[in-house]
């Protein structure tokens, strides 16, 4: 029997918020049934950004610094503001006809301890009410994708690796995936990888320390450098770059993952006080180097040979500066967007927790043990069905 007789296909939609609190992302997208790998393909997305207020609320949720009642008003207007996102992509004149089985939604992180290290009880927390979801598009909504690997004793994080390897394995190329989110993380893929063979992990502040220092030191109202036209300007300081690729989360071997905890307003404060003496310009290159050089060494964690390839996803994929950075320090790969193979730079994780819920529902896992640190593979999320009766 050929993989065409056994494969069809499921409307999937995946919503991602990110570390970077800048809004969210909806995309539709069909997922294959059938034999692996399970390739998904984008129909639509929309991004909805988050206003300055409600951002303002989300950036003190992660700092620990918003009130009990404040962050559980918080829960329900993110659900809110996901199924807004939902509806606008589901809407989108190339989506018509495509009535979606299932919603993934990862929710925004709030706290990440998957060791229990500051609390005591290893958790990770995602915020954001899937009922509203569910209400909003008349189908079940897979939420919480992270506890379950984090109660086998593992990182919960990352979890788009499953979707990486299903997505972008070749049988010729060697292969990572980058995403430059607010924390930056990679999936390496080694020809005609298994799951067994995948390796995985949080490298270092992505976008995070960049877009903070815009934020603290811009002109007012800034968000983030436009495509790092203003760290291209500027030099940077190597001494502060070494003292920062220091750090201890850089050089710990894998499994590991990292949030705002680690590279948050404490990180930033560190980093505005050892750069008094620079303009915002170099500030911002000094911020570049040290995100390359992380990248530089998380690759090196993950395998004793360059990629051939290294595909760039998430909001830093914009920022020409710093892919220009990650090239010099990755020499002997070529740096390249996912774009090249069809997967839009900001869509992609959306699509990853689609594909991820279509996996939770057929009853098969979604983490990787060998990325997360898991004892074992498990079904991720939590089921929230529709509210109204068939």
């Amino acid at each position: 029997m050929s993989r065409s007789d056994v494969v069809g296909y499921a409307c999937v939609v995946g919503i991602m918020s990110g570390t970077s609190a800048d809004g969210a992302e909806a995309a539709v997208v069909t997922v294959e049934r059938g034999l692996a790998p399970r390739r998904t393909k984008l129909i639509a997305w929309r991004h909805r950004p988050f206003t300055p207020a409600l951002r303002t609320r989300v950036l003190e949720a992660q700092e620990g610094t918003l009130p009990m009642r404040d962050l559980l008003a918080l829960h329900v207007e993110l659900g809110q503001h996901a199924a807004l996102t939902a509806i606008d992509a589901v809407a989108a004149p190339e989506a018509r006809g495509f009535t979606p089985e299932v919603v993934g939604m990862h929710g925004q992180t709030v706290f990440h301890d998957p060791q229990g290290k500051r609390c005591g009880v290893p958790l990770s927390i995602q915020i954001g009410e899937p009922t509203a979801v569910a209400r909003a598009l008349t189908c079940r909504v897979v939420s919480n994708f992270r506890m379950a690997d984090v109660l086998e004793g593992g990182e919960g994080a990352p979890l788009v690796p499953r979707f990486d390897l299903h997505q972008f394995v070749s049988d010729q190329s060697d292969r990572v995936l980058l995403n430059l989110g607010g924390i930056a993380n990679l999936t390496r893929l080694k020809p005609n990888a298994q799951v067994v063979d995948v390796v995985a992990f949080d490298c270092g502040a992505g976008n995070m320390l960049l877009d903070a220092i815009m934020a603290s030191l811009g002109p007012a109202g800034s968000r983030y450098d436009d495509e790092g036209a203003e760290a291209a300007r500027g030099r940077a300081a190597a001494e502060v770059v070494e003292e920062f690729l220091a750090d201890p989360f850089i050089a710990r071997r894998p499994p590991k993952s990292a949030g705002r905890e680690e590279f948050g307003v404490s990180y930033l404060k560190r980093f505005l006080a050892r750069t008094t003496d620079l303009g915002l310009a170099d500030r911002l290159r000094t911020a570049v180097e040290i995100t390359a050089g992380a990248v530089a060494r998380g690759v090196a964690q993950s395998g004793s040979r360059r990629p051939d390839e290294v595909l760039v996803s998430g909001g830093g994929a914009k920022n020409r500066t710093l892919l220009e950075a990650i090239g010099r320090a990755l020499p002997g790969s070529r740096v390249l967007t996912t774009e090249a193979l069809g997967v839009p730079v900001g869509a992609k994780e959306a699509m990853a927790f689609a594909f991820l819920a279509h996996e939770s529902i057929s009853g098969r896992p979604g983490n990787v043990p060998s990325a997360t640190g898991a004892r074992k593979e498990v079904v991720l999320g939590s089921v929230t069905p529709s509210p109204y009766p068939r």
